[in-house]
């Protein structure tokens, strides 16, 4: 098929999809979703300020209304992500059709290799909508993944692009890239340690490539990305609430894991902050905190094992469970009494800030004894959660973790991709090659990247990891068709 056919169908096919599923399911609100739309401090700034930007313009036209139970201008929303996810798809079928023709493939080839891209992300998108139990696309939902999944995609490319060509056009896209879905969900600072990851590999390991000098301009792209991301951040807090702050609720995903794994005598390694002016009597909400857990049984105590056996995964389900509750039921509510009673004089921004330090505090100390307790033997039920998240995460980055064949089926498919590409790398020494297997390598370093980070930060369900799980399967059959 020649290019022009090929461009028009990428984009049809995809348009068709999207926008049609679109107006068949309409806006779906999610239980985050209020917080996007209200602007909640503990929120980046990029989607309430996309969703305000779309509101705005509707009530300059006085258009108002409900379409599908919502608000009308969130159904324009959901249009304009959908374009972006059409475009992704399109990009990325159009981006292999000529990749594969510029590495002398047949014109045959190309239109497999395009389509196998074009359709690798619409595949993810019908699995979410009609196997999955959410019901829906990301494309259609009132969440920051709207955005972020189609931009990750782009990113890869971008990024693909810029370790065979160092221009610095390159280097500003990933930068500005990079920038913005962390700008959208934090989860996507990953992108910065991803290309540090690869460019740590082929700059610094691999001899072949070795060039420090190209290293060090990743190491400094990716500092001036994690400044201008705090910048965005506390720019817009300030322009929102008038304090030039970062949002807060980043250190609730490590407190609720620590405290699933803490005792009862870790309040001990609070007495430090017993007479302290900033957070004075912090031991004793510990123990409420704790306490309130234990009652509740959403402590590893509470788990079917405590170590790995055969239940490693379900001790994963009690702790997902129990996540949201440990976090919004119990150290929200606890934190915003002790700053209410330590710190009277505190509201608005100031208490959300307040209540955001005490929670930090609260998850540094159970987590550096934690860290500590890994090299010394003291930490095993910890070093079980840690390992058994990244895991999970593994697993439904792949495939899912139910039915159990599955979590077999994830490591042959990993040992699959592993072998692919290294005994190519081995066996055949051409450009071509070499190529494809930095392109799998910053497909599997994307996986593996947000497998540990999501698996150690948060817990691991679908929609925080399926972001590459369409690239991998391409690879794969890139891998494949490329002989």
């Amino acid at each position: 098929m020649d290019k022009k056919r090929f461009k028009i169908i990428s984009i049809i096919i995809p348009f068709v999809f999207y926008i049609g599923m679109a107006i068949i399911d309409g806006t779906v609100w999610c239980v985050d979703s209020a917080s996007y739309t209200s602007m909640d401090f503990s929120r980046e700034p990029v989607y309430p300020l996309f969703l305000l930007g779309i509101r705005k313009f509707f009530e300059l036209f006085d258009f108002a209304g409900t379409m599908y139970g919502q608000p009308s201008y969130l159904f324009c929303v959901v249009i304009i992500q959908s374009l972006l996810w059409v475009y992704t798809a399109a990009r990325l079928g159009i981006y292999m059709y000529d990749y594969t023709l510029e590495q002398r493939y047949s014109r045959q080839r190309a239109t497999i290799v395009g389509f196998m891209g074009l359709f690798s992300q619409m595949a993810v998108a019908i699995l979410n909508r009609f196997v999955a139990n959410r019901g829906s696309m990301y494309s259609e939902c009132i969440m920051t993944e709207a955005l972020a999944m189609p931009l990750f995609v782009l990113f890869s490319i971008r990024l693909f692009e810029l370790f065979r060509n160092y221009s610095a056009m390159n280097m500003l896209a990933v930068f500005l890239l990079s920038v913005l879905i962390s700008s959208i969900r934090k989860q996507m600072l990953i992108t910065i340690l991803i290309m540090g990851a690869v460019s740590l590999i082929i700059h610094l390991i691999v001899k072949r490539t070795r060039d420090p000098r190209r290293l060090l301009s990743i190491v400094i792209m990716g500092i001036l990305a994690v400044i201008s991301i705090g910048v965005i951040d506390r720019s817009y807090n300030y322009a929102v609430r008038g304090k030039f702050a970062e949002h807060v609720g980043n250190s609730k995903g490590t407190l609720c894991t620590v405290l699933y794994t803490a005792e009862a005598e870790d309040v001990h390694i609070y007495d430090k902050y017993e007479d302290s002016q900033e957070f004075p009597e912090l031991g004793s909400l510990y123990t409420r905190i704790y306490d309130e857990c234990v009652a509740k049984e959403l402590t590893i105590s509470y788990a079917p094992s405590q170590n790995f056996d055969s239940t490693w995964l379900e001790m994963t389900s009690h702790y997902a469970e129990g996540y949201d509750i440990i976090g919004f039921d119990i150290v929200i509510p606890y934190c915003q009494q002790y700053v209410s009673e330590k710190f009277p004089e505190l509201s608005g921004p100031e208490f959300d800030i307040k209540e955001n330090e005490v929670e930090a505090v609260l998850a540094k100390e159970l987590l550096l004894k934690d860290i500590k307790g890994i090299f010394t033997g003291k930490s095993p039920e910890f070093l079980y959660v840690l390992v058994a998240n990244v895991a999970k995460a593994l697993v439904i980055s792949v495939a899912n973790n139910r039915p159990a064949i599955l979590v077999k089926v994830s490591i042959f498919i990993y040992l699959f991709y592993l072998i692919l590409f290294s005994v190519r790398l081995i066996m055949k020494k051409d450009e071509k090659s070499r190529e494809l297997c930095l392109f799998a390598l910053i497909v599997f370093m994307g996986i593996l990247i947000n497998s540990v980070v999501t698996g150690s930060m948060i817990f691991p369900q679908p929609r925080y990891m399926c972001y590459g799980m369409g690239l991998f399967y391409l690879t794969i059959g890139c891998g494949i068709l490329y002989q």
